[in-house]
């Protein structure tokens, strides 16, 4: 299963969110900036051509007096006013020419223009050609073909020009309308966008790191309170999750350590004890043997020499179990020297093969002809060896077979024995069925002292190897005895 995304991934996500929030805001408040100065710069642009149309209309109209003025009054400056008034129309035809746009402003345009010169060229001939008869004056003043085919020529193109220019700025104004309705409606989305976010980024932070680490926090508190199997949610982000994990797991060595740390003392605690009993019980054990070895004699009743053979027998069982526990508190000093562990094994079987032919249990040996020499503490190894050999002859019912066996695996040496027993029934200080006992627990044998087996895993333990038991699937145990061989 894969982690959730890290802390670190988020806040870059979010924060590249946010980034693209403010450059779409940017944008967006941009385009509506440019719109609305593009349908200003339009509607000055049509506003100031309208102006200037209404300028030349009325020119025209004072070049029509100064013309007037010319032919009836006879003034001398009304020539001088009338060529004024004809260049500021020109000069209004020509901004009219370069600020129009578009096909139909052009063509009005180019329209006014022409009935203009159409009039123009009439009235020039009028102030500046040759002077007719003065009733030749009066009817070219009054020509209705000069009234017909120009003034109202040009008031026709005036009026489109007019009109046209009218419906340019209804529809700037239109689109300044729209403008002034959709431009918050746009800048409106990334604020929603925004307070989305935000709301967004607070659940983040409340699911990933807030109610996570508060979590935590309670569980780091009934940790140091002591309940150290107490243990952290798994949850938020992926640093948190990495965070409880290692409080986790300091958590279970803190708890593998305080019971190692109770074993030790309880240990330690024996060490001191344990002299001491076993000095004041060995005391009266020797006088109770000797005093029963004294008075046992032939002539004896039969029940007494069985009772005081009895005697004898539980004092030497309780000198046993008492060397046998001094012997496991004490600290083992290793003495490690090269040999040969296939000889070693080999002499320990002929040694206890008498017990296994008395008892009629099968001794079968697997070693190997030849394995490099190793370094290990000979009599230890022997000791604990025996001890468990021991145990899988007893387990084992007459007519059975204990199989030991020696192999060198994995830069390791492997004492492998395995019995037909009812099973291991030692269940004191076992984890399942892959680890052996760590202490001592009571033995189901008559005879036993139950040290065998944590005084065999102590061995393998100052070895630097270990001690394995699991049951076979056809019933009985397989011990599994190692120590290194690099």
């Amino acid at each position: 299963m894969s982690l959730p995304r890290s802390l670190r991934d988020l806040t870059l996500r979010y924060s590249a969110l946010y980034l693209v929030l403010v450059a779409v805001t940017v944008v967006l408040g941009a385009g509506a900036i440019a719109l609305w100065q593009e349908a200003s710069r339009e509607s000055l642009r049509v506003t100031g051509m309208v102006q200037e149309v209404e300028a030349m209309r009325g020119n025209l109209y004072r070049q029509m007096k100064e013309l007037f003025d010319t032919t009836f009054l006879d003034d001398s400056n009304a020539q001088t006013q009338y060529t004024h008034y004809s260049g500021l129309i020109d000069d209004g035809l020509r901004r009219l020419a370069e600020h129009a746009s578009g096909a139909e402003e052009q063509a009005a345009v180019r329209e006014l223009k022409r009935t203009y010169r159409a009039i123009h060229t009439r009235t020039d001939a009028i102030v500046f050609g040759p002077i007719p008869p003065e009733g030749r004056v009066l009817q070219r003043i009054f020509d209705t073909d000069l009234e017909a085919g120009g003034l109202q020529a040009y008031e026709a193109a005036f009026l489109q020009v007019d009109r046209l220019f009218l419906l340019q700025q209804e529809r700037l104004q239109a689109r300044l309308s729209r403008l002034a309705l959709t431009t918050p409606l746009l800048l409106l989305i990334p604020l929603l966008a925004a307070c989305a976010l935000l709301v967004l980024t607070r659940r983040f932070l409340a699911q990933a790191v807030v109610n996570p680490f508060s979590r935590l926090q309670a569980a780091t508190r009934v940790i140091a309170a002591g309940d150290l199997t107490h243990r952290v949610p798994r949850e938020g982000a992926r640093e948190l999750i990495e965070l409880s994990d290692t409080i986790n797991s300091m958590a279970y060595e803190l708890q593998q350590s305080r019971a190692a740390l109770l074993r030790a003392e309880r240990q330690a605690t024996l060490g001191a004890l344990v002299p001491v009993v076993a000095h004041n019980i060995r005391n009266p054990l020797a006088s109770i043997r000797a005093t029963a070895q004294v008075i046992d004699d032939e002539y004896l009743h039969r029940e007494v020499r069985d009772g005081l053979q009895g005697i004898i027998t539980t004092t030497d069982r309780l000198e046993r179990w008492t060397a046998s526990l001094l012997s496991y508190l004490h600290p083992l000093e290793v003495l490690p020297q090269s040999g040969d562990t296939g000889s070693m094994l080999k002499g320990l079987l002929d040694l206890v093969q008498p017990q296994f032919d008395q008892r009629q249990v099968v001794l079968q040996r697997v070693v190997p002809p030849w394995l490099p020499p190793c370094r290990f503490d000979a009599d230890l190894l022997e000791q604990a060896l025996y001890a468990l050999i021991i145990n899988a002859l007893e387990a084992t019912p007459t007519g059975e077979v204990v199989e030991v066996s020696l192999q060198l695996r994995d830069a390791r040496l492997e004492f492998l024995i395995r019995d037909r027993g009812p099973g291991l029934q030692w269940s004191v200080g076992l984890s399942g069925l892959g680890r052996a006992p760590m202490v001592p627990g009571r033995t189901t044998k008559r005879t036993g002292t139950g040290l065998g087996i944590p005084f065999a895993l102590k061995v393998s333990e100052v070895h630097d190897g270990g001690l394995r038991y699991q049951v076979r699937p056809n019933g009985g145990t397989e011990a599994l005895f190692w120590i290194p061989c690099p």
